[in-house]
């Protein structure tokens, strides 16, 4: 089974840059096919255990390796990490307790936008802290193009986004899926869900309150 590095453990530089809790590394793999069957209704492993889903009932990638193995894979999740960072609200960076006040969770959306267009915005990247949101600015090119910092007070957890599976056309009697969708976003309780294989939780974000990142940087240092 997969091993997960533990949220706040040490973080690599690699090149120089802060590889994140959440980035996927070249070592680890993908090693969800070979288990998946459809039956009784819905995708499932062959053999499951208590980690294979999550508490809402939805169905994740299993992988093998941890953080650190090989060379990190800028742009890509690991999907346990991603999963682990977005349950708990920690830092997609250094996977400690993000941002909170009483406006709400600190997060950076990799566009300019204003309230409206983030509100009820359907996200798949976890919250920040302070210091990794900064470090996030400097190290990210899409953020260094252009970003919205926000604080969220309500960001429940929405849907999925992952692979659709159907079965396979022609044997009935071979329970082995096939790929239907490897970019669906959906919503739990969607009657679709049941064949999805997650790698990424999706949360929604409400009462959102955009921010100045360097006065909040600020204002911590007083």
């Amino acid at each position: 089974m997969h091993t997960t590095s533990a949220p706040g453990r040490p973080l690599a530089v690699w090149g120089g840059l802060t590889v994140p809790y959440v980035t996927a590394w070249s070592g680890e793999r993908d090693v969800s096919p070979a288990g998946l069957v459809i039956a009784d209704g819905r995708l499932r492993y062959q053999v499951e255990g208590p980690e294979d889903r999550d508490r809402r009932g939805g169905l994740w990638e299993r992988w093998t390796g941890d953080y650190g193995d090989g060379a990190p894979c800028w742009g890509k999740v690991a999907p346990e990490r991603h999963r682990t960072a977005m349950e708990h609200l920690l830092c997609q960076i250094c996977a400690h307790p993000a941002s909170r006040t009483k406006l709400g969770y600190l997060f950076l959306a990799r566009v300019r936008a204003t309230v409206g267009e983030l509100e009820r915005r359907i996200i798949g990247e976890p919250p920040l802290c302070l210091g990794c949101a900064v470090t996030a600015r400097e190290q990210c090119p899409q953020l260094r193009r252009a970003y919205t910092a926000m604080r969220v007070r309500k960001c429940a957890p929405w849907g999925m986004g992952g692979t659709a599976y159907v079965p396979r056309p022609g044997h009935q009697s071979d329970p082995r899926p096939v790929v239907a969708d490897a970019t669906v976003q959906l919503a739990y309780g969607h009657p679709t869900l049941r064949y999805v294989l997650g790698k990424q939780l999706l949360r929604e974000l409400r009462r959102v309150t955009i921010v100045d990142l360097d006065k909040e940087v600020a204002g911590l240092a007083i």
